[in-house]
């Protein structure tokens, strides 16, 4: 997970958050009859560099993952604007900019997916807490994980006590970050990186495979940024950090 640095609200939504919904069902009746979502899910997806805001993969699957066999094991599924705390649990922020992003998935059973491969959103539903859900609109998210070559992603040992790491566990049970296909996925992807980190013949050519993994293309990111940041180690924290990523 990343941190999402959110911007301004498109002027659609930003009216319609003058006079918020006070109850859930005014949320919702609220929310459906809102016809202007896309410029918002565009906002969001420009804020994300393209990415998924809970699990990191490619909302458009614009970076094929491909396995040994050189087979596409990644797939468009595309996504919805997710609210972080729930308009039913809190619908003042029903149309805040600052609580929406994009969450990958659009529609669970038209992309064929199983009950244990669905994550996200579309897992979290209607489970929240303000202290306890590390949420990617926090700047220090990142610091709260720690990715497996097996492509697991665990409660990051460095953090300083038991609270901080059953933060990380509840929101990896909540999004359901370690669903098998978000797993193969990401160990696929890593293993990759992990093996051109190995061919690296030289510190010029690791850190120009560094700024090519880490940056910016066309205004996306390649999926897993954070796992592929903790890859490559104080190098890639270091890219980030000048990247302002």
């Amino acid at each position: 997970m990343r941190a999402i640095k959110k911007g301004v609200a498109d002027r659609y939504l930003a009216s319609k958050n003058i006079n918020p919904p006070t109850t859930p069902s005014q949320a919702t009746k609220a929310w459906d009859r809102f016809r202007r979502k896309s410029r918002t899910s565009k906002l969001c997806y420009n804020e994300q560099y393209g990415l998924c805001g809970y699990s990191e993969i490619s909302i458009d699957n614009l970076y094929p993952i491909l396995d040994k066999q050189n087979n596409e094991i990644s797939k468009f599924l595309g996504a919805h604007l997710e609210h972080v705390d729930p308009k039913s649990r809190n619908p003042l922020t029903t149309f805040s900019h600052s609580n929406l992003i994009i969450s990958a998935v659009d529609d669970i059973k038209a992309r064929g997916l199983v009950r244990k491969d669905v994550f996200g959103g579309h897992h979290k539903l209607k489970k929240y807490s303000d202290t306890s859900f590390v949420s990617p609109l926090w700047s220090n998210c990142r610091n709260y994980f720690h990715y497996e070559s097996n492509g697991k992603v665990v409660p990051n040992e460095m953090l300083p006590n038991n609270r901080e790491k059953a933060k990380a566990r509840l929101t990896i049970y909540i999004l359901n970050l370690n669903a098998p296909l978000l797993v193969n996925l990401r160990r696929t992807w890593l293993n990759e990186l992990d093996k051109l980190i190995l061919k690296a013949s030289s510190k010029q050519e690791l850190i120009d495979l560094a700024e090519i993994e880490l940056s910016p293309i066309n205004g996306t990111l390649r999926p897993f940024h954070s796992a592929q940041t903790q890859l490559l180690g104080q190098l890639g924290t270091r890219i980030c950090n000048e990247l302002g990523l």
